[in-house]
């Protein structure tokens, strides 16, 4: 019986090695640990590495814009606000995916009588990883809604109540054709050009109380 056995689980290890060749199936050290896989990735992970020839991109669901002065879904400290010292709040983000060739950034709010762009912001560099709170001469500034200016326009809503704010970072696969006089280029225009060029997109949204 031990004879037997022993025959039995060699012939299951041998199968078992023949079926599953460098490594293909079990715990590989090729495939990154879980909590190296986030977002979108994360859902996919397990068709992604049983079938490399349908798998995403390497970079899917990292791009990632985040902020050391809020949280996505918190709320936008009274200094990035016409409340306060009305400066651009710092931003920062990873995992741009490949074929970038440069970023855009809006950030929108939705006012009783339409959208409206408080930040407009293109030509970044694909380069960039972070634009530090208040900082200028990173990109090109487009115009913006209320002001209106070439700058980032702190909100300043009128009277009391929740607003919210969406900051949106694009990678885009081109050079956007955007006018060479920035005082045309509203967010409405700029969205329109950057739209069949974005590769990736990622969001942050604050609201903010008067």
């Amino acid at each position: 019986m031990t004879s037997h056995s022993h025959r039995f689980r060699l012939a299951f290890h041998v199968t078992l090695a023949l079926s599953c060749p460098l490594a293909g199936c079990g715990t590989s050290a090729s495939r990154p640990p879980d909590s190296a896989i986030t977002g979108d990735a994360a859902d996919t992970a397990d068709v992604a590495f049983l079938d490399d020839s349908t798998s995403p991109p390497l970079d899917a669901g990292t791009f990632k814009l985040t902020s050391g002065e809020f949280q996505d879904q918190g709320t936008l400290p009274v200094e990035f606000t016409c409340d306060g010292a009305g400066t651009s709040p710092p931003l920062a983000w990873t995992g741009v995916p490949e074929g970038t060739v440069e970023l855009a950034l809006l950030m929108t709010t939705q006012a009783k009588d339409g959208l409206k762009w408080n930040w407009v912001l293109f030509h970044i560099p694909a380069t960039t990883s972070a634009i530090p709170a208040g900082a200028t001469g990173i990109g090109v500034a487009g115009l913006t809604s209320d002001g209106p200016q070439l700058a980032y326009a702190p909100p300043c809503s009128q009277g009391p109540g929740l607003m919210g704010y969406t900051f949106t970072l694009y990678a885009l696969s081109g050079v956007p054709a955007l006018a060479a006089d920035a005082r045309l280029d509203t967010g409405a225009v700029v969205t329109a050009a950057i739209t069949p060029l974005i590769l990736r997109s990622s969001q942050l949204t604050v609201t903010y109380t008067r």
